[in-house]
């Protein structure tokens, strides 16, 4: 198999799950640059690939149709907001994704963000690093109220997190069953969306990019939070109206917001979120620990080595593709056998 890696997490932190490919005769393409790449980009460069190890490149139905010999985007990551899905399964091409292999860092970091909004803690680099020196007073965490728009794994972990710093935790997840939010976050209190974000101090977004969440966090959703509250996200940008929360920042709808992703990336060098006041922004990088990146690199080796071992893959996202008449794997799968797993762990 000749595989294009466009994920750089993959190239930086995956030496030994290529080394598991590599001794399966896979050849390993690095890409002349780390993805997202542009559609022109990705196809000229995967020409003649069976399998991408992919970032948050466009994979649609003209990205298919122009690598006929792909058969397998195997996302480094848990999202695939950049896969059309439903393209990929009409082409008969496989998407796989690594589940769970990010949430501890994201959790952490989502922490460390209401951390430094709460304590101003970047504002002190800044003002060091200015050669200045000035008192920044801050809140304490203890007895403020946290909201988690989502309960997810990611937001269960953060919620995990939040004890210890003695925050009340609140959350709003319409697709959590109530029999498991009841068994596991007795501690939790449920609430409405608009309850949510008009008791708490910090209201941190752990919801997919979905129709239904997009600009979720909008003109009227973040008039309806405290003024001195914050907002946190290191979900997906696509759950922000950018627009409105430039403007809540300037006006002082809210006390502030730390912003981990965005609609557009890399955020253009011109944006006016980089403008805006009271907003802590990082590059897309909540993911990014080296014990995720590693994780990430093995379970996005994983299906390609179930493949090559003649297995149905593990974490596909589009299993409905396998044994339709558009597959474009030439050799039948069959369902792994007891104890069977990839020597990668």
């Amino acid at each position: 198999m000749k595989v294009l890696v466009t994920a750089q997490a993959f190239a930086v932190s995956g030496q030994n799950a290529r080394s598991l490919l590599e001794a399966k005769q896979c050849q390993l393409i690095q890409s002349r640059s780390w993805g997202p790449l542009s559609r022109e980009q990705l196809i000229e460069q995967a020409l003649d690939c069976d399998a991408i190890i992919a970032a948050t490149d466009p994979y649609d139905a003209e990205t298919f149709e122009s690598l006929p010999k792909l058969k397998l985007v195997a996302r480094c990551g848990v999202g695939i907001d950049s896969v059309h899905l439903e393209d990929a399964t009409r082409s008969g091409i496989l998407v796989s994704n690594v589940p769970g292999a990010m949430t501890d860092a994201v959790a952490d970091y989502c922490m460390g963000l209401i951390l430094s909004l709460a304590r101003q803690i970047h504002l002190g680099y800044e003002c060091m690093q200015a050669g200045g020196w000035m008192e920044m007073p801050g809140v304490e965490l203890r007895g403020k109220t946290l909201g988690l728009v989502g309960l997810g794994q990611i937001g269960q972990e953060v919620a995990e997190r939040s004890r210890g710093f003695g925050l009340t935790v609140v959350a709003h997840d319409p697709h959590l069953p109530k029999s498991l939010w009841a068994a596991r976050f007795p501690w939790v209190e449920s609430l409405e969306l608009s309850e949510l974000l008009e008791r708490s101090h910090f209201v941190s977004l752990h919801a997919p990019n979905i129709p239904q969440t997009q600009n979720m966090m909008n003109a009227s959703t973040l008039a309806r939070m405290r003024r001195d509250a914050y907002l946190i996200n290191t979900s997906r940008g696509a759950l922000v109206d950018e627009e409105a929360l430039i403007r809540a920042l300037h006006d002082g709808t809210i006390a502030g917001a730390a912003i981990d992703v965005y609609r557009n990336e890399p955020l253009p060098k011109e944006h006016p979120l980089r403008m805006a006041p009271r907003l802590l922004l990082t590059p897309h990088n909540a993911f990014n620990s080296k014990e995720a990146a590693i994780r990430m690199s093995f379970g996005c080796s994983e299906p390609l080595l179930d493949l090559l071992n003649g297995y149905i893959p593990r974490h596909v996202c589009n299993p409905e593709v396998i044994g339709s008449p558009q597959f474009r794997w030439p050799i039948p799968l069959s369902p792994k056998e007891t104890g069977h797993e990839n020597q990668s762990r």
